[in-house]
């Protein structure tokens, strides 16, 4: 498998903050950023599957396994950071960027306005929490769900 960028913390890590994740007993469903897509991961055992773009196409796990992961608390979540990563869209950042995560990331923190040692904070948190998710033996794969779409005011 191939490993996730950093970034993909950050974006589950907004999931998490914002409520998007809807847990079930063998699924759960990830609302994007941008409220406008869900996408559906599924998990067994050790196999962890979703029909986000990275997972199918990158062959990473996308910031929606991740998300469930947290969720699962197989990764530990940082309850104390949670509201610095609340309604954060990361598909703007990331179209705005051109996929250039650091960019993206740089610009989150600019526009919440987080403080120099808080962000240093943040930072080494993501890093912690990547590395943690590194370690889990997880078979990734992409699943050919069908992507919901969620339409205006719904």
């Amino acid at each position: 498998m191939i490993a996730s960028p950093l970034a993909k913390v950050y974006e589950a890590y907004s999931a998490v903050a914002d409520g998007r994740v809807e847990m079930k007993e063998d699924e759960a469903y990830v609302t994007s950023s941008d409220y406008t897509k869900k996408y559906t991961v599924r998990f067994l055992e050790n196999t962890y599957s979703s029909n986000d773009n990275a997972t199918i196409w990158q062959h990473y796990a996308g910031y929606p396994i991740i998300a469930v992961a947290l969720m699962q608390g197989k990764v530990a979540i940082r309850k104390e950071i949670l509201s610095y990563f609340k309604d954060v869209n990361w598909k703007q950042l990331n179209t705005k960027y051109k996929n250039n995560y650091q960019e993206a990331i740089t610009a989150f923190f600019k526009e919440k306005q987080i403080h120099e040692d808080t962000q240093n904070m943040i930072e080494q948190v993501m890093e912690e929490t990547f590395e943690e998710f590194c370690e889990l033996s997880f078979v990734i794969k992409g699943n050919r769900a069908k992507k919901i779409m969620i339409e205006d005011g719904v």
